[in-house]
């Protein structure tokens, strides 16, 4: 272990502290957003014009990375991340936060990718494995402490935005400075949405559904708990909350889906998690239940996609997983750019409960969907399953860490990436 993470110690630094950062300004947001008195339906589409950026971002990253390099392309996008976060503090007004949200969803994307382009370069198929359980660690980890840092300051004021500011900035100095050689060419994500669909119908409505309930939820959350009358510290445990179960059940769930087919496990755990829904919107909730809930939620809601995914790539060759993964996070990229605004007007006619409402809604509405499949296609208790591997939504990168690739797929997936792309070399 020591061996394989010693020599990319310098770039998951850089990345846990960018997601620190990105963990903090997630619930930041839209907490300053109600703070200034922005409409959920205004918050909804700041929130969707982050999720834009984020899906152009990866079709556009791999050619600025292709012109410049893995080492200057971090500096870049991580610099403009971190000139942009004083901005929000400054320029509180909705049609700036609009072009803000977007060109922050355009940088994390775009760093997700130059790391995890770096971390799949550095593995071999024994390590794969390893690396991305180590990185997701780190992933959820950071952002689920980048949430609490919250209660260092007072959300209105500009303290939290600058020390967003610091951590970014101090995240570009490890990745500069290292003295490892920055990774072959990135590759063009290639979209095929007419062989998903073949694939799986399951997959891609899960994708959809995943999309819009987490979408909504980044977006809304704050305010959903903002109404319930929580400060500023019960209101980041909420949101932590979510994370946790997400991060807590999706192992335990992945594998229960390695014995039984993966559409029974998507189906119970939408009904669960609409249920769970439910309650949050109708049942009144606080401390330590309304934490349980969130836990809950996080882990029928946040567990979807890796879920998805995993089913979509069980009929699929190893040369096929990165064009899955990367039509799939396009999916879930555009379905969480509709989300918000969708949930918004909800709440606009409900309050509150509104975002829950929809969250209920979409998860019934996918388990009608598999329901309608299952008369068309056999649904068999025992499915013969790849093994389960839990997936961030970060990048189409990531697919390539896949333990299931083998080298001759890399290599075809490498050799189609064309093009040359000037190296980083080393930096003293």
């Amino acid at each position: 272990m020591r061996r394989l993470l010693l020599p990319l110690t310098a770039l998951l630094l850089s990345d846990a502290l960018l997601l620190l950062a990105h963990g903090m300004m997630l619930t930041l947001l839209p907490l300053r957003a109600e703070i200034e008195q922005f409409s959920p339906t205004e918050i909804g589409f700041t929130a969707s014009c982050y999720f834009v950026g984020f899906v152009v971002s990866s079709l556009m990253t791999p050619h600025i990375v292709r012109r410049v390099g893995h080492i200057r392309s971090f500096a870049v996008l991580g610099s403009v991340f971190s000139a942009i976060v004083f901005l929000f503090h400054a320029l509180p007004v909705f049609e700036v936060w609009l072009a803000l949200r977007f060109v922050l969803g355009f940088c994390i994307s775009g760093l997700y990718m130059v790391i995890e382009s770096w971390l799949n370069d550095r593995a071999t198929r024994e390590t794969r494995g390893t690396l991305l359980s180590t990185y997701t660690v780190i992933n959820l980890s950071m952002i689920i402490l980048g949430q609490q840092m919250i209660n260092f300051a007072d959300p209105s004021g500009p303290m939290l935005f600058g020390l967003a500011a610091v951590l970014l900035s101090l995240a570009i100095v490890p990745v500069s400075l290292t003295l490892t050689l920055a990774p072959a060419p990135m590759q063009v994500v290639k979209l095929d949405f007419k062989r998903l669909w073949q694939l799986s119908h399951v997959g891609m409505e899960g994708a959809v559904c995943s999309g819009l309930i987490t979408g909504a939820f980044w977006a809304l959350g704050p305010v959903y708990a903002q109404g319930l009358g929580l400060d500023t510290s019960q209101l980041t445990l909420f949101m932590s909350g979510a994370v946790l179960g997400g991060a807590l059940f999706q192992l335990p769930l992945g594998r229960l889906s390695d014995h039984y087919d993966r559409r029974l496990v998507l189906f119970f755990t939408s009904i669960f998690g609409a249920g769970v829904s439910l309650t949050l919107a109708f049942i009144p909730a606080s401390g330590n239940f309304l934490l349980l809930l969130a836990v809950l939620w996080g882990a029928s809601a946040m567990t979807m996609y890796s879920i998805c995914l995993a089913h979509t790539s069980d009929n699929a060759e190893p040369s096929d997983f990165v064009l899955i993964g990367s039509g799939i996070l396009f999916i879930f990229g555009v379905s969480s750019a509709l989300g918000a605004p969708l949930a918004s007007l909800l709440m606009s006619l409900l309050g509150p409960p509104g975002l829950f409402v929809f969250s209920a809604l979409s998860l019934l509405g996918f388990t009608l969907g598999i329901a309608i499949r299952r008369k068309s296609h056999e649904m068999p208790i025992v499915d013969e399953t790849e093994p389960f591997r839990p997936v961030s939504v970060t990048s189409p990168v990531i697919f390539e860490l896949d333990p299931r690739m083998d080298e001759d797929a890399l290599a075809n997936l490498e050799g189609d990436s064309g093009g040359d792309m000037p190296p980083d070399g080393p930096v003293v």
